[in-house]
């Protein structure tokens, strides 16, 4: 139909509907036909406010035409109108109950066919109220129940049907809104009081304005189907645990299948996504695997992989770089081959072990490195010396090692403290650091002991080492606001000529550095000779450690005396020792090997007590007993905190005092820790002792110090009495050491004095005392008894 020609019929039955408003016939047919217009409006998607509008067109033309019918009939104008309101709403009430018919038609339609399949579905379906309540059911619920079941509305589902957890699982869907599906329930259903295994669908429904509500699907399930629905759980339970336990142990797994639909795919659990850094699911290829090695790393990866498809294990540790952090990852697969060797699968992990690496890397540092210094130690040292002896060897180079003690550095220990020993070693470990080069290793043993191993270098090249590292040590070392003078003893020995073995080189390095600390220090290189001297002072050591317990040693005693009438003013006690095999050994000899090793102090206190023995013996005689006995005593028995309260009790058990003794001190030991000699000799003069500086001008000469020292006695060293008389620096020397001994109120002593020229000189300089062989020998006590203590000497000293 036309556009125009639908209008204008439109425009007539609208016209004519709304005359019929006004027929006044209100009958069954005028209802009927209303409401069959309605129902054909609510057909065609009229909306019902379309009514408003066309009743008010309606309406709008209709009133200008009866209020001019009316004119000033007023009360006629208003009945009409109220008559013609009402027909106007029963009309348009007609039209909404037919919507309104339409609609509940549908609805009833919708709720007779959601019945239908309601009631037709296999799974049986409950509708729960928050309470748990049946709120509604289908019918395979009702057959489920059994054929004489009545509908269980508004009762308890735990009256109903039983099964552990469940009204657990349905309060969490109702709390959380997450669904539950598929999970297996074993159901008792109460009416038949059977037990069946049912699958369980529970989810959280919204019902209009009844709040939330629970949907239960139960779907009763066969034995085997029981069973597979059982290993199915199982199986997504594991794979939950595994993908857990993945990501607590940091341990991924791959699969690589080259005949499978993807064969180049690396199939990745999400925990080895995650190790990678990649997405999961990103498609990776064992190229886009290599890309994500270190660089560094690549091709030994790419080795183990290749020599896995031949047959080897494949174990392989590797960096990887995620946001700037490099992790470590160690990988281990299985390979399967066919008989030709080609790759059917391979399965591997994929295991995060970078705390593994570092702790290890400390564990590593605590087992090779020195953690004071920071240094290799003595580990590392005999593992890397192994490794360079066999380049060396392969290569045909040399090898020199240099075998470094710290000189005296024990003086620091034993005085200042195992703290401050401990800073020393800090510093002087970083002074030699510093002096190393890119094919030098430096290494300590322990103690103040350290070594250098210097690869392709001569004796030439060992040397330039040792001067560098003893040229290091020229500074002083400040402790507690006192420099103390280090030095160190350097031996070395080189490879091939001096050993082929690593034993050997340190063996022989070792005696290297002894002999150079014998010598007062510096470097030293090994010879032959050395090993039988070392086997000598060891010998000499064990021989020496006997005779002190064996009572062979002796003690003689030389005089001292008043240079102007030749009384006796003392005597020095000197230790001697006559072994059996060897007879006379020298004190040259011994003494410095019984330094070294840590002797003096056990040999001090034998000395003094054999000391007290003679004059009580000489005493019990009826002797005069020298005016003093002077007693040498070392820097070690100083550097010993109780010296003097020992000292002391020594010489009370013998009943003597401590009149009778002077304890002699070299300058040098005096000064290598002032402040705890100073501390010491003024407990001894406090006592009673006199305190005399032995070898007076060889060492610091420090006046400031002798001044602060309790001191009674100066005694010359006799490398300046020897030559006066012919050295005008040694006679100005010996002239101003008694100058300044008498502006201080002390008494000089020339030591080594050999003939009457030299007494005659020094005592025209102002020297009080002297001792030497041209006024006596050391003698033995019994020797010098006879010669010094009866009668009283009378010979003069010219």
């Amino acid at each position: 139909m036309p556009e125009a020609e639908g209008l204008l019929q439109l425009q007539r039955t609208q016209s004519a509907y709304f005359q019929g408003l006004t027929a006044g016939d209100y009958g069954r047919d005028y209802f009927e036909h209303r409401l069959r217009v309605g129902f054909v409006h609510q057909r065609v998607g009229l909306a019902p406010e379309w009514y408003l509008g066309a009743y008010a067109k309606y309406l709008s033309g209709l009133l200008p035409t009866i209020s001019g019918h009316f004119g000033d009939d007023r009360d006629g104008f208003i009945a009409t109108m109220r008559a013609f309101i009402k027909v106007v709403l029963l009309d348009m009430g007609l039209a909404i109950d037919a919507y309104i018919q339409a609609r509940d038609k549908t609805i009833l339609g919708l709720k007779n066919y959601a019945e239908l399949v309601f009631d037709s579905m296999h799974d049986g379906i409950l509708v729960l109220s928050p309470e748990l309540r049946i709120e509604s059911c289908n019918r395979r619920f009702l057959d489920l129940l059994g054929e004489d079941s009545a509908v269980p509305l508004n009762r308890p589902l735990a009256e109903v049907l039983r099964a552990d957890d469940l009204d657990a699982a349905i309060r969490a869907v109702l709390r959380g809104g997450t669904a539950v599906r598929d999970r297996i329930f074993s159901l008792q259903l109460v009416r038949r009081r059977t037990q069946s295994r049912a699958r369980i669908t529970l989810k959280r429904v919204c019902l209009g304005d009844q709040g939330d509500r629970a949907l239960m699907v139960i779907e009763e399930i066969s034995h085997e189907e029981w069973l597979r629905l059982q290993a199915e759980e199982r199986l997504a339970r594991n794979e939950a645990l595994l993908r857990q336990a993945q990501a607590v142990a940091r341990i991924g797994s791959w699969r690589i299948e080259p005949e499978g639909p993807d064969p180049e795919a690396l199939e990745w659990s999400e925990e080895t996504y995650r190790l990678f850094g990649i997405p999961a699911g990103t498609r990776v290829t064992y190229a886009d695997f290599l890309a994500r090695v270190h660089p560094e790393d690549r091709e030994r990866v790419g080795a183990a992989w290749e020599a896995a498809l031949g047959g080897r294990p494949y174990v392989v540790e590797h960096r990887i770089e995620i946001d700037g952090e490099t992790r470590w990852l160690e990988e281990r697969a299985e390979f399967c081959r066919d008989a030709e060797g080609q790759l059917h699968w391979a399965i591997g992990t994929v295991q995060d072990i970078t705390e593994r690496k570092h702790t290890d890397g400390r564990i590593e540092r605590l087992a090779y490195y020195d953690t004071l210094t920071e240094l290799p130690n003595r580990s590392y040292f005999g593992e890397n010396l192994k490794k360079k002896l066999a380049r060396a060897r392969a290569q045909g180079h040399p090898l020199a090692l240099l075998f470094i003690d710290v000189d005296r550095f024990k003086d620091i220990n034993d005085t200042q403290g195992h703290q401050a020993g401990d800073r020393v070693l800090a510093e002087v470990a970083r002074r030699f650091r510093d002096t190393m080069r890119q094919d030098e290793l430096l290494a300590r043993l322990g103690g103040d002991e350290f070594v250098v191993i210097a690869e392709d270098t001569d004796r030439q090249g060992a040397e330039t080492i040792a001067l560098r590292l003893l040229a290091a040590m020229r500074k002083p070392v400040g402790v507690r606001s006192t420099d103390f003078q280090l030095g160190a003893s350097i031996g070395i020995a080189v490879y091939p000529d001096d050993a082929t073995s690593a034993q050997n080189l340190i063996k022989h390095a070792d005696i290297a550095m002894y002999r150079a600390k014998a010598g007062g220090g510096g470097h030293c290189f090994y010879n032959p000779d050395m090993g039988e001297r070392l086997r000598r002072d060891l010998e000499l050591a064990q021989r020496f450690g006997q005779a002190l317990g064996n009572n062979q040693l002796q003690l003689h005693y030389q005089p001292k005396v008043l240079i102007g009438d030749g009384a006796l003013a003392g005597a020095e006690a000197l230790l001697r020792w006559q072994d059996p095999e060897w007879g006379w050994v020298s004190p040259a000899d011994f003494l410095p090997i019984i330094e070294e090793r840590g002797m003096t102090v056990r040999l001090g206190e034998w000395v003094l007590a054999e000391a007290c023995r003679q004059l009580c013996a000489w005493r019990d005689a009826g002797l005069p007993l020298p005016p003093r006995v002077a007693i040498n005593v070392s820097a070690r028995q100083i550097d010993e905190k109780d010296f003097a309260a020992r000292a002391l009790a020594i010489i009370d058990a013998a009943g003597l005092t401590p009149s009778h003794f002077e304890i002699e001190l070299t300058e040098s030991s005096m000064m290598r820790d002032p402040h705890c000699a100073m501390e010491v000799t003024q407990a001894l003069v406090d006592a009673g002792f006199a305190f005399a500086i032995d070898d007076f001008g060889t060492g610091y000469s420090s006046l400031s110090y002798l001044k602060r020292f309790p001191v009674h006695t100066l005694k010359i060293d006799r490398s300046f009495v020897r030559d006066m008389l012919e050295n005008g620096n040694d006679h100005g020397i010996v002239r101003t050491i008694i100058a300044m001994a008498q502006n201080l109120g002390l008494t000089p002593l020339a030591e080594g004095v050999e003939d009457a020229r030299q007494a005659e000189c020094l005592h025209a300089l102002g020297c009080v005392e002297a001792q030497g062989f041209h006024f006596g020998h050391p003698l033995p006590a019994v020797d010098f008894a006879e010669t010094w203590l009866r009668p009283p000497c009378l010979a003069t000293a010219l």
